[in-house]
């Protein structure tokens, strides 16, 4: 099992708003890089305008320091994008949980997986903006009636066979009380993410079975080889538009 304190958001890019989006972008960055307790703040953008931002914390303080970064910019973000859906990841507490009522985040909650917390971060300088890299995605889905312990049977196999996968940084599984699932994957590079499908190809059937998948979002410059094993589920691809992993 891992803990986690985050959330995930994702918007749509308002037309025309590509230069002014960036700027406050990067003014959120660089000053979430002086807050001590946020661990990633991960931008991430389709060719079509499709915004999504990966936020994790060290703690819950950690994530109120967040929130005050976020009230000093929201009024220039939005003019530039337009929020579509929030997800809250963890156990996080009620105030954070209220902060966020007007979006009606959907709470998912940690189910099993790990994240390597010793991992090397990514952080690149680009011309004075901060970038990072990223392989992986996540993919959601919603469990079967009746289907609760062998969806946790089919998982706890996977994560196990995933621990002895170097490369796998983070497999981590989330649930909501009303069933939806989340599953969060990041890997240290393109061979890994390979090796890791094999572990999907070994429980695919039993998994869905379990458990029907809903949506696919690829996370970082994946080639074509790999876009096509996912195929089925057409997932979105949103690539590092700006942002860091520590």
């Amino acid at each position: 099992m891992f803990v986690n304190n985050g959330w995930i958001v994702e918007a749509k890019l308002n037309q025309g708003e590509l230069e002014n989006f960036k700027a406050v972008m990067n003014s959120q960055i660089k000053r979430a890089l002086a807050e001590k307790g946020t661990l990633n703040y991960q931008y991430y953008l389709s060719d079509a305008g499709d915004i999504m931002v990966y936020e994790r914390f060290a703690d819950p303080d950690s994530s109120h320091e967040h929130i005050e970064n976020w009230d000093a910019h929201a009024k220039r973000w939005m003019a530039a994008a337009a929020l579509t859906r929030m997800l809250h990841l963890g156990d996080l507490p009620e105030d954070v949980r209220e902060r966020h009522a007007a979006l009606s985040p959907t709470w998912l909650k940690p189910l099993g997986g790990f994240a390597r917390e010793n991992a090397q971060g990514s952080l690149i300088d680009n011309n004075g903006d901060t970038t990072f890299e990223n392989f992986g995605w996540i993919v959601e889905a919603k469990l079967n009636d009746g289907q609760l312990a062998n969806f946790k049977a089919v998982m706890n196999s996977q994560i196990e066979r995933a621990k002895t996968e170097e490369g796998t940084l983070n497999y981590q599984y989330y649930m909501s009380d009303e069933g939806d699932i989340l599953v969060y994957e990041r890997f240290k590079d393109l061979a890994a993410s390979f090796t890791h499908i094999e572990n999907w190809d070994a429980h695919a059937e039993r998994w869905i079975a379990a458990a029907t998948p809903t949506r696919m979002v690829h996370l970082g410059d994946l080639p074509q080889e790999l876009r096509e094993k996912h195929a089925a589920l057409a997932p979105l691809l949103l690539k590092p538009f700006g942002g860091f992993a520590r």
